[in-house]
């Protein structure tokens, strides 16, 4: 008895062009940040108007006090919330993505430690306080703490709870570390204090200008890690078998991560939860697909650091509250919220 098999079997609907609405939503995410950037411009313990605004960004006149206002401290501290958000969403990504663990965070696994305790240094024994000098300390700090726990983790053979095992110890010793350090030097203490909550206040285009190669190197690496991540997810066996070189293409996903916390880090000092939150909201709206993942977290990281950034001006946190205080504020309910509505095992 011959029977069409295919006439039972639910079909399957196909991707057409047009019909995939990821690219609509990145584009509304896109413009929800460029009305946050607005608002970033416009608020804080100075209200400024729209046409100051657009004056200072066409027609900068240096003896307006509002333009001066938007020009040499909102700009340069927007610009810097953006890159940090992005940067911290992407190098979460990644880092999920390459661990296949939903709790993989830089600062779950001492890269924000390592980049930290760098800094912690060159403060003490080289007497730097600008953060543009803090860029290789940091870097070369992340990526010993990274080393670490890729060995402590079991190298090659490394698996996804002794990762996070060994990133916690790691962490732990660096933090250890950097504290007794401190102790030592009180310079060094005044310094950290206010570095380490995290934050723009500080943050020049100086500042910027020196470290944005790194971002941009940072962020190019992580284009081309995408690529192969979409691979590595389903296994390395698997990976292996599409003819991805596992060990080069995890080389190049952790380079890319220590050069974005590490310039992050330098900048802004060590800023939490943004690469654990962001990676979940992303895959929300972007799927599995890796490359659609860094898109999003990009977008959504940068969102919530400007978030963060603006609430931390409210009058009810006094006006002058860190953004990487208020990022975790932020973050801890929205990933409560995330569990709630999504199950832990999906996350």
């Amino acid at each position: 008895m011959d029977t069409d098999m295919g006439s039972n079997s639910p079909s399957v609907p196909s991707e057409r062009p047009g019909t995939d609405p990821r690219g609509l939503w990145f584009c509304l995410s896109v413009l929800g940040l460029v009305i946050l950037a607005g608002l970033s411009l416009r608020f804080g313990l100075r209200p400024t108007g729209w046409d100051q605004i657009l004056a200072a960004l066409t027609d900068y006149d240096r003896m307006n006090p509002d333009q001066i206002v938007i020009r040499a401290i909102r700009l340069p501290r927007l610009a810097g919330a953006i890159l940090a958000g992005a940067s911290l969403g992407v190098a979460g990504a990644l880092m999920q993505g390459m661990t296949r663990n939903p709790l993989a965070d830089p600062g779950l696994f001492g890269v924000n430690a390592g980049a930290a305790l760098g800094v912690v240094v060159c403060i003490m024994f080289l007497g730097q306080t600008d953060p543009a000098s803090f860029i290789w300390v940091a870097l070369g700090g992340a990526l010993v703490a990274s080393l670490l726990v890729f060995l402590l983790g079991g190298g090659g053979q490394a698996n996804p709870a002794r990762l996070v095992l060994a990133g916690a110890a790691v962490s732990a010793l660096f933090l250890a570390l950097s504290r007794t350090a401190l102790i030592v030097s009180h310079q060094a203490l005044e310094v950290y204090r206010f570095w380490v909550l995290g934050g723009f206040n500080g943050v020049d285009f100086a500042t910027i200008n020196t470290l944005l190669p790194f971002f941009a190197v940072g962020f190019v690496i992580a284009i081309f890690a995408a690529i192969t991540l979409n691979a590595l997810m389903l296994g390395e066996d698997t990976a292996r078998s599409l003819g991805v070189r596992v060990g080069s293409a995890q080389l190049v996903i952790g380079l890319a991560i220590v050069i974005l916390c590490g310039a992050t880090v330098a900048m802004a000092g060590p800023i939490a939860f943004v690469g654990l939150i962001v990676p979940h909201l992303a895959r929300w709206r972007a799927g599995p697909d890796m490359r659609w993942m860094m898109l999003y977290s990009a977008s959504f990281g940068a969102i919530l650091m400007i978030s963060a950034d603006l609430a931390g001006r409210l009058p009810l946190f006094g006006g002058n509250m860190q953004a990487g205080v208020m990022s975790a504020m932020i973050g801890g309910p929205a990933l409560i919220w995330l569990v709630r509505r999504n199950g832990v095992s999906k996350l």
